[in-house]
């Protein structure tokens, strides 16, 4: 079975990168939808699992690209202000079990506790992402860093915390 370890996946991605922002980019006309696009794109590949070995590596990320870029490309369509996944969300968390509310917060705790082992600059990269809101670029400007260091810092905690929830 063929699997992608995170470190191949990111190389593999850090070797087309450019190429792949300027295309998931032309396709959602964003360039930030891209960068997050390109991040879910890293998730997949670590996700992989084939029986059918890949003989193309470079076709096939830019066919999961654009499944990615479809995918964000349909949900926008259908729910453009993005009510749904907030509808979702609110009914998830009311109508859980409590035993998947205890599980829940298990797991929230475990990834707390993942995030308080990364770097300062890490956590504070990742917490402006993800809690503030911030582009990448707004980021990378605030910080006095690259776009693409953010990326990666951004990669780093995501995969700490898959990590931990694997374990």
């Amino acid at each position: 079975m063929l699997t992608f370890s995170p470190f191949d996946a990111e190389s593999l991605i850090e070797q087309h990168r450019q190429e792949l922002a300027r295309f998931l980019s032309r396709r959602v006309s964003c360039q930030e939808t891209a960068n997050d696009l390109l991040q879910d794109l890293f998730l997949r590949l670590v996700n992989v699992k084939s029986t059918e070995p890949i003989h193309n590596p470079r076709a096939f990320l830019y066919r999961v690209a654009a499944n990615l870029a479809t995918d964000h490309l349909r949900r926008q369509q259908a729910d453009p202000l993005g009510w749904a996944d907030q509808e979702a969300m609110a009914v998830a968390t009311v109508s859980a079990s409590p035993e998947q509310h205890f599980l829940n917060m298990q797991e929230l705790d475990l990834c707390e506790q993942t995030l308080r082992q990364l770097s300062p600059l890490c956590l504070k990269i990742f917490m402006m992402s993800r809690f503030d809101g911030l582009t990448h670029q707004q980021i990378a400007d605030e910080l006095g860093i690259s776009a693409s260091w953010v990326e990666k810092n951004i990669i780093k905690a995501l995969k700490q915390c898959k990590h931990a929830l694997n374990r």
